[in-house]
């Protein structure tokens, strides 16, 4: 009787510490592509992670490019790359696709004409640039429109001034307008 009490005492103890053992906090690998890889990080060098599974004592490596984060068994946070995608929610101007090929935009509804200038505070061609774009993108989702076919470019000052760029372009919809309203015509639109 004593035997068993003792067998089971040392099997309960055995559970115990196994079940303590499987608790045992652990590092986390964030992949790019948001993949977790439970682990004990082992070493960080400047182009590789080395890094044992849980359960073994196998070393394993993976390039640094590939990993988006490490969290720590204590909390702490290393950011090595920025995540792959970020999700956009659909009609948010970031998310308005910009094109100069017609091919891209068949099967899509024209939803309207629109223009846009540079800010004046540009300090250079390539930010006039960007900026006339951000402000047509802008446009478009107030119009319900997925994707931009920019028709007419033009990059304004010489050496010296202030660089300006305007833009034309049609916006195009995943959806036909509604009955009732008309394709916009930003052109036409008398100017303020």
């Amino acid at each position: 009787m004593k035997r068993c009490l003792v067998v089971w005492m040392v099997a309960l103890m055995s559970g115990a510490l196994f079940a303590q053992a499987a608790k045992t906090p652990v590092d986390t690998i964030v992949r790019l592509g948001g993949k977790k890889i439970p682990c004990k990080i082992q070493n960080v060098s400047s182009s590789t992670l080395m890094y044992s599974l849980p359960d073994k004592t196998e070393s394993l490596a993976i390039d640094r490019k590939e990993v988006e984060k490490v969290i720590y068994r204590t909390g702490r946070v290393d950011v090595f790359n920025k995540p792959v995608l970020t999700m956009i929610q659909e009609g948010q101007w970031e998310s308005i696709l910009v094109t100069r090929d017609e091919k891209d935009v068949q099967g899509l509804y024209n939803r309207g004409v629109i223009t846009a200038k540079s800010s004046p505070s540009n300090r250079s061609k390539k930010a006039a640039k960007q900026s006339a774009i951000i402000k047509l993108q802008k446009k478009a989702a107030n119009l319900g429109g997925s994707m931009i076919l920019v028709t007419k470019e033009e990059a304004k000052g010489a050496y010296g001034d202030i660089p300006g760029y305007d833009l034309e372009a049609i916006v195009y919809g995943t959806e036909p307008l509604e009955k009732g309203t008309d394709v916009v015509d930003d052109k036409t639109k008398p100017k303020k």
